[in-house]
């Protein structure tokens, strides 16, 4: 591809192991392409199942294009960005890491490989080899560094995925405004480590009778004696202690503990950084159903993000010709199918208005068509059809005392009494 090689030759770039193996989530970003921070941050449990559970949940929506308003079938940008990006990658590889490095190191980003003008071949570009600069004339584009190279690539030529922005230029953070809630957790589980490796003795102090030890040698008993007493192996074992030794025990509040390992501040603020409701993290909440939870999901997490990406797929995909009648859209109906009934329930009630045809209706509970064409034509009933229609229908109706006026009696200049 033109963005690895100066020859702009379609061959892929050459890469490690590492690098390869990142279009697996297990290992979705090589540590050696990663920040240190952004390494040390997957290894909080709360961060990870937040990057991960938004990555999984944006790769696996399909994103439709509307032209009109009206989805359209077999449209190459779909293809694209849903199955086959590149030769190398498939569409939900793409959009996982593509995600999981927006939230992470705030940006995204996605090469725009043209063949004709026309986007043939997506692929992701790490963030730490990416720049955006300005030339002579004000005009922006991205630097993208290779080896010991670096190659420029326009600014429409590269989707840049930014959850977080005070500019929409340049991307803020989330690792940065909830990096103390994660240094707290952090000592917290050090602090249940430490105390659980000691077979769940607390610290304690060590006197020597009658004797004056310098810090080399206080440091050596100390090791010592805590190699001999501490630890899973040691736990409930009896302390044996001669003549010249002291140990005392400290106490620590058991009520400390309680609030310690009970404490949910830092799992609410990585949740409430991201936006993603509680239950995602297995905190339980009351008065709540299923349905709820998952509207509030798709609605007030997923819903933003799902519009960035949009936006910037419009921006940069769509042509200046297609710009008022083409458009990028996720397609969430996979979560509005987790409550079934619901589902099926808001089908019906489509179906009884018109709002689908049979067809239709079939076609999203799993089904196939009527045969013949038969489920091609919507049906209402009088309830839901044109006032126009249904004037006409009931004025040719014969009422019960065959006083109705007869519309064709009235077309023919007859007189209606």
């Amino acid at each position: 591809m033109g963005i690895f090689y100066e020859t702009r030759s379609k061959l892929p770039p050459v890469e490690s192991d590492d690098a390869l193996l990142s279009a697996f989530p297990s290992t979705s970003i090589p540590i050696s392409l990663m920040g240190y921070n952004e390494y040390k941050a997957l290894r909080n449990s709360d961060l990870w199942t937040a990057v991960t559970l938004l990555s999984r949940d944006i790769a696996k929506l399909d994103i439709r294009v509307k032209n009109n308003g009206v989805y359209k079938d077999k449209d190459r940008l779909e293809l694209l960005l849903n199955k086959t990006p590149n030769p190398y990658m498939n569409g939900y590889m793409l959009k996982y890491i593509v995600m999981m490095n927006a939230l992470l190191t705030g940006h995204g980003y996605i090469y725009v490989e043209r063949t004709a003008g026309q986007p043939s071949e997506l692929t992701h570009v790490a963030t730490s080899r990416v720049n955006l600069k300005k030339d002579n004339k004000g005009e922006y584009y991205y630097e993208v560094s290779q080896d010991n190279d670096s190659i420029e690539v326009k600014f429409e030529d590269m989707i840049d995925i930014k959850p977080f922005t005070l500019d929409g230029i340049n991307a803020l953070k989330v690792l940065n405004a909830i990096e103390e809630d994660m240094e707290t957790q952090r000592f917290t589980k050090n602090f249940f480590t430490k105390f659980f490796a000691n077979g769940g003795q607390n610290s304690g102090l060590l006197k020597v009778k009658d004797g004056k030890l310098n810090q080399k040698a206080r440091n050596k008993l100390r090791d010592e004696f805590s190699k001999a007493n501490a630890g899973e192996d040691n736990a409930g074992k009896v302390l044996v202690l001669d003549s010249t030794l002291d140990y005392e025990q400290l106490e620590i509040d058991s009520s400390l503990l309680d609030v310690i390992n009970k404490n949910q501040t830092p799992t609410k603020a990585i949740a409430k950084a991201f936006q993603i409701p509680l239950s995602k993290f297995g905190i339980e909440l009351s008065n709540t159903s299923l349905k709820d939870v998952n509207n509030d999901y798709l609605t007030n997490c997923l819903g933003g993000y799902m519009k960035t990406i949009e936006a910037e797929l419009n921006f940069k995909l769509v042509s200046d010709k297609d710009q008022y009648t083409k458009e990028f859209k996720f397609d969430s109906s996979s979560f509005r199918m987790i409550d079934w009934d619901s589902y099926v329930e808001t089908l019906n009630s489509q179906l009884e208005k018109g709002a689908i045809t049979h067809d239709e209706y079939r076609y999203d509970i799993g089904r196939q068509p009527f045969p013949d064409g038969m489920g091609t034509v919507p049906r209402f009933d009088l309830n839901h059809i044109s006032a126009n229609v249904a004037d006409d229908y009931q004025l040719r109706k014969t009422s019960t005392n065959n006083q109705a006026p007869n519309p064709d009696a009235s077309e023919r200049g007859e007189k209606i009494e």
